[in-house]
């Protein structure tokens, strides 16, 4: 009867864990010591649920009143009851994140008891792993729990320390407290295990390189003696980077370690730059503002020196330079020859300024020159009736107010400040003085074609020739003007 399991594979002590019942727990146990709860559905025995949920009555009851050879411990993703005490959401959890001393450690009361409680009955769980590789060791030193770690290192081998997690890049449990900015988890592994700061990751970065990318540089932290040894300072990662690259790179004032004389300010990277060289900005020599100066004059103080390619790098950017100002060029080239600078439609609206006074002066002239003379008596012009002058007069006229029209509109470009008000004014004035040149040739026809005789060779070849010009013209305005450069390309071969 005790041993039957519901649907989820929960046994009646799975539910009393579940809901903290301390005296059923107790009382299911005391019943059928000699029987091992398996895990549910979700993977969890009943060790492993009661420190997962931070009780610590219920952990020491399974482990005191259970056969210790048949009580099983695993959970989900192959972790422990160890790790899940740990890690578990107990109630003051989210002080342990403030890294406070250790005297401090009452607060923590639930899990400290229950890790020794777990450690007490099973001490090989402490380098059990699950499956991603994480021991009870980097959960803790990944949260700060510098208690807990006291407990997980307390009478253990060296090969806790020297655990790697393959999937966090190869990195063990100081590695781990370095990215987090755990320096108290930093402290107390390297004052146990002063050789576990020789261990790299997989990317060649050692305790202090992960300092110095997290932006982490302490004081305390640097005068530790194992932490002055010029191997371990100067080492550099695959990338060739050594600490001292990493802090110039992400600005950390840190001026003790900058000024130590086992620091070496002249180490090249991979890129044959030194941590001097890598804070120049992209243009020339000028450098950069805030805390890039307070390194920068921190170098200086400490002797610092180019390293042996800048220059060569600075040459290259100044090249760069020159490139982007061409390209700059060429782009303005090109957005000229779309119509689209400024400067270029103010200058054309120039141009159509000069054309446009010229058409209407000439058709100004012209109306007051009327082919054929004035009558003597009243001043009327002779020909008025005829058909031919009736055209001249309307097309001599259409001239004159189209091309004053343009005039204005020339006239309103210069004033013009912005690129959308300059193309509103400078295309209609060069559509309306083409107009105007157009009407002023219809008159020059027309006021000929009024004294000539109708059928004469010559009035006949004034008007082809006048046709054929205004043709043109309405046609080398309107072919674009790739199929011109094309042209020009084929006659230059």
């Amino acid at each position: 009867m005790l041993r039957m399991a519901n649907n989820e594979h929960d046994t009646a002590l799975h539910e009393a864990v579940q809901y903290h019942h301390p005296e059923v727990v107790k009382w299911l146990i005391e019943e059928d010591p000699e029987f091992t709860y398996g895990a549910n559905f979700s993977g969890g025995t009943p060790l492993y649920m009661a420190a997962e949920r931070g009780f610590r009555d219920l952990v020491k009851i399974i482990i005191e009143n259970t056969n210790r050879d048949r009580l099983a411990h695993t959970g989900p993703m192959g972790r422990t009851a160890l790790h899940a005490a740990v890690i578990c959401r107990d109630p003051s959890r989210h002080i342990l994140f403030l890294n406070l001393p250790y005297f401090l450690c009452g607060l923590f009361i639930n899990i400290t008891v229950m890790v020794k409680e777990i450690l007490r009955w099973k001490s090989d769980l402490r380098k059990e792993v699950d499956e991603n590789g994480w021991s009870p060791l980097h959960c803790a030193a990944y949260l700060g729990y510098v208690p807990i770690a006291r407990q997980l290192l307390h009478k253990s081998d060296n090969s806790v320390v020297y655990l790697r997690v393959k999937n966090y890049d190869n990195k063990t449990a100081l590695h781990i407290a370095a990215t987090r900015g755990n320096k108290l988890i930093a402290k107390l592994l390297m004052s146990r295990y002063p050789d576990c700061c020789e261990q790299v990751d997989v990317n060649g970065n050692n305790v202090v390189h992960l300092f110095m990318m997290q932006r982490r540089c302490f004081r305390s932290f640097i005068k530790i003696p194992w932490m002055n040894v010029r191997a371990l300072i100067n080492e550099k990662n695959v990338e060739g980077q050594t600490p001292l690259h990493l802090l110039a790179h992400s600005q950390l004032r840190c001026r003790s370690f900058i000024l130590k004389k086992e620091v070496d300010k002249m180490a090249l990277n991979n890129q044959k730059l030194n941590c001097f060289g890598r804070n120049f900005t992209g243009r020339g020599f000028i450098w950069k503002k805030g805390k890039h100066d307070f390194i920068i004059s921190t170098l200086k103080r400490a002797k610092a020196r180019v390293g042996p390619l800048f220059w060569q790098k600075a040459m290259r950017k100044d090249k760069d330079k020159k490139n982007e100002d061409k390209k700059d060029e060429d782009m303005s080239q090109s957005k000229r020859s779309k119509g689209l600078d400024t400067s270029f439609l103010r200058e054309a609206g120039q141009s159509h300024l000069i054309v446009a006074a010229l058409v209407a002066t000439v058709s100004f002239a012209a109306g007051f020159t009327l082919p054929g003379g004035y009558k003597d008596g009243d001043g009327m012009a002779i020909l008025s009736n005829n058909p031919a002058f009736k055209a001249f007069v309307v097309s001599d006229s259409l001239a004159l107010v189209l091309s004053v029209t343009a005039v204005l509109f020339s006239f309103y470009t210069a004033l013009a400040k912005t690129k959308k008000r300059v193309n509103l004014f400078v295309r209609p004035a060069y559509w309306l003085t083409k107009l105007g040149v157009g009407a002023m040739v219809v008159a020059f026809f027309t006021g000929l074609y009024t004294v000539l005789p109708h059928h004469s060779g010559i009035a006949i070849s004034t008007f082809i020739i006048c046709i054929c010009c205004s043709v043109f013209s309405i046609i080398s305005g309107s072919v674009p003007q790739r199929w011109i450069t094309k042209c020009t390309k084929f006659r230059s071969r």
